[in-house]
């Protein structure tokens, strides 16, 4: 390691002249030999005073062999964050199989840059956004329609895509035949983004155009304080960053592209609550409407029975201890009505008592899913025993099971215990008496 400081690029480094500086920007495909070589070529020729790398700090440290074993795996518990963990395995992934294709690690160019720098005695500073605050921004700029695309393709993604016999002998095929190299060149990347911005526009804008600017303006306080700068980014970076370094002026505020990025709309969260209004308001009429005590115990011990019974057998089917299965299936009944809770958080707290969680998990998940030998019943079970994808799997399966059983409910099981009071437009008819009852209590409470 040189004396001079890795930075992240919020300061410049250190001795910066006030004269302006300028920035070289060299772009790479992450999985190709010949970027490996470009890079090292052009730094050690141009010797500028600051390699900048598209990384953060925490690719940086894995890079390096830094990254600590722990994981915070309540992180994967809130909100979204199981399936933007989901769609950040499928990338590392994908990116995995095409470095084992081409026999290059994945990020080869990234770190090559910075061991030359550090040969060179040059400073480095890290000017990518932190994975995280990008794989967030990138699912909630996804419209519902193009998350539920993304996740049906995700079991085509993790077995490979082309299956066994004559389609795996075609994919090595494909593989032989791409030149990885074309990656760099202007006219492919232009086409790859475009068809990914075809499949999601928000998400590209996340993923593509926020860290170009990102990028884009550190670089650029890079070179107002005086620095010669080669930065090692991206094929598909290249275009849009230059073009902010042309045109510095364009950069949108930095605080728009940082932390958490809220929707003004979301469709997700509007039927949630209509859904619960809807719960609140259907027991509500019922009983404005005067309904016999009895009928009423009935629908709410069926309600919390059948979302039990399923978000409870759905996490022991993913292999939830028992405990966890049961604090599940006990709150299903009040979370399937909250859109802000969800049972499978809750199972999955309990479930880390029984699982030690580690960040190679990732790794020990590529490496099944590379066997493409094995049956996929074999993968499955294999797959089972890494704790990490236990853990995503009772999540997810224990809020399935109360998805689908709050559906059941309103199709199945309400119409049959409304028989005795007309069944299905027996309940209409109460909820509107209660409508009817409750305006008139209101009314005379008024006057």
């Amino acid at each position: 390691m040189s004396d001079r400081a890795v930075s992240s690029a919020s300061e410049p480094p250190p001795d910066a002249s006030e004269e302006s500086g300028r920035v070289h920007v060299v772009g790479t495909a992450h999985v190709s030999a010949e970027s490996v070589t470009e890079v090292e070529e052009t730094i050690e020729e141009r010797r500028p005073d600051v390699v900048a790398v598209e990384l953060d700090e925490g690719r940086y440290r894995q890079l390096k062999g830094q990254t600590p074993d722990d994981l915070d795996a309540g992180d994967l518990l809130r909100g979204n964050t199981v399936f933007q963990f989901l769609a950040y395995w499928v990338l590392s992934y994908v990116q995995m199989r095409m470095g084992d294709r081409f026999d290059i690690t994945p990020g080869a160019d990234m770190l090559a840059a910075v061991e030359t720098a550090e040969e060179l005695g040059l400073g480095v500073a890290l000017i990518d956004r932190d994975i995280q605050v990008t794989i967030q921004r990138f699912w909630s700029r996804m419209t519902v329609l193009e998350k539920l695309r993304m996740i049906g393709s995700l079991p085509l993604a993790l077995v490979g895509i082309g299956g066994s016999g004559s389609g795996e002998e075609k994919d090595e095929e494909d593989f032989e035949e791409f030149d990885v190299d074309s990656l760099t060149d202007a006219d492919v990347v232009t086409a790859m983004i475009e068809e990914f911005r075809h499949f999601s526009p928000g998400g590209a804008e996340a993923l593509i155009d926020e860290r170009d600017a990102v990028i884009a303006y550190r670089l650029v306080g890079l070179r107002e304080a005086g620095h010669e700068v080669v930065a090692i980014v991206g094929a598909g970076h290249r275009e849009g960053i230059e073009r902010y370094l042309e045109n510095s002026e364009e950069l949108p505020p930095i605080e728009s592209l940082m932390g958490a990025h809220e929707r003004r709309f979301s469709v997700y969260k509007v039927l949630g609550y209509t859904f619960t209004l809807g719960f609140l308001a259907f027991f509500v009429l019922v009983a404005m409407a005067g309904a016999r005590n009895e009928l009423l115990f009935r629908l709410f011990g069926a309600w919390f029975l059948v979302n039990g019974i399923f978000a409870a057998g759905l996490a022991r089917l993913a292999g939830a201890h028992l405990t966890s299965a049961l604090t599940g299936g006990a709150l299903a009944w009040l979370t399937s009505v909250n859109p802000l809770l969800a049972p499978g958080w809750f199972a999955g707290y309990v479930e880390l008592r029984y699982l030690d969680v580690n960040v190679k998990d990732i790794g020990t998940l590529n490496d099944l899913l590379s066997d493409e030998e094995q049956p996929l019943a074999e993968l499955y079970r294999r797959m089972t025993a890494v704790p990490l994808f236990r853990l995503i799997l009772v999540v997810a399966l224990t809020n399935i099971g109360s998805i689908v059983a709050s559906f059941l409910f309103v199709i199945v099981v309400l119409p049959y215990l409304a028989a005795d009071v007309g069944g299905v437009d027996g309940i209409v008819r109460l909820m509107l008496q209660g409508a009817q009852n409750s305006a008139d209590l209101i009314r005379a409470t008024l006057t």
